[in-house]
């Protein structure tokens, strides 16, 4: 069965400790899994439409998602993979894990910033999150 692995990064030097294990892991794999890299936008308020024209707004979630995902991009490319990106809008988690299920992606690889106890708790993250709500496994990478 073909690999297809999601890896979510938002540009922060945690979320590239996914892309670390992959690299790290990649020469003991029997075959190489199709990665889909993504970043979510926040939606922004409605009424910013009255003051910026949707091009505007396309271009800027377009612009800072791709910024979001370069470093990891180009460090799986000069690893031999070849990574696709996505950038999408919504809701962090919700929007992975449907985008997983959509994709047929086998694994979420997911790096955290590894809180556990009151803080995770407290904190909550969008790793977290992700673990709960999706139907596909996660791998969360400390």
């Amino acid at each position: 069965m073909k690999q297809i692995w999601l890896v979510p990064l938002d540009g922060s030097d945690i979320a590239l400790r996914s892309i670390a294990w992959i690299i790290d892991n990649a020469p003991a794999l029997k075959d190489v899994p199709q990665i889909h890299l993504i970043n979510v936008q926040p939606s922004l308020p409605r009424d910013i439409s009255r003051f910026v024209n949707a091009d505007t707004l396309r271009d800027f979630h377009r612009d800072t998602g791709m910024a979001a995902l370069t470093t990891a991009y180009e460090m799986l490319t000069a690893a031999g993979l070849n990574p696709e990106r996505h950038v999408l809008i919504g809701e962090a988690a919700p929007t992975l894990c449907e985008f997983a299920t959509r994709q047929g992606c086998t694994q979420i690889l997911i790096g955290t910033r590894g809180h556990s106890g009151i803080a995770g708790t407290l904190l909550g993250s969008v790793a977290m999150r992700v673990a709960h709500l999706s139907s596909v496994p996660v791998l969360l990478v400390r």
